[in-house]
């Protein structure tokens, strides 16, 4: 596998920090409220997620919220289209998809409604098994 760069877990250069602060805040406050446990994320009040490797010398990622639901681990990723960088987050959404996998869950891309059409191609031509949580209201 691939070695992970850390390309952080904070927002693209197109969502400010507030908006995507908001966003998760709201994903993770909402998983919660629907009986997900030791949900985890960068929002204070929570604690943050740990990094995901592919193997022990991979500095790792930080996901955006991690969060268990009858035992299973269930990653979300805050993603708007002016946010994605192909070649970022490639690697990133294969390994966060891999590791929901492996732990009989699921990976999430969080996203408003008008961007799912475009990263719902983008994440077939890069192969990465994932689901999309659409939000209205959020450009």
């Amino acid at each position: 596998m691939e070695k992970t760069e850390n390309t952080g877990a904070g927002p693209g250069p197109a969502i400010s920090a507030s908006v995507f602060e908001r966003i998760v805040r709201y994903v993770a406050d909402y998983l919660k409220q629907q009986g997900f446990s030791a949900v985890q994320s960068s929002c204070e009040g929570f604690t943050q997620p740990a990094r995901i490797r592919w193997d022990e010398e991979d500095e790792g990622i930080m996901p955006h919220i991690v969060a268990e639901h009858s035992g299973a681990v269930y990653v979300f990723e805050v993603e708007t289209r002016t946010s994605i960088e192909r070649r970022a987050v490639e690697d990133r959404w294969r390994l966060l998809s891999v590791h929901a996998t492996r732990h009989n869950g699921k990976f999430y891309l969080v996203t408003p409604e008008a961007t799912a059409m475009y990263l719902d191609g983008l994440v077939k031509a890069l192969g990465v098994r994932a689901e999309f949580l659409k939000l209205s209201g959020v450009e």
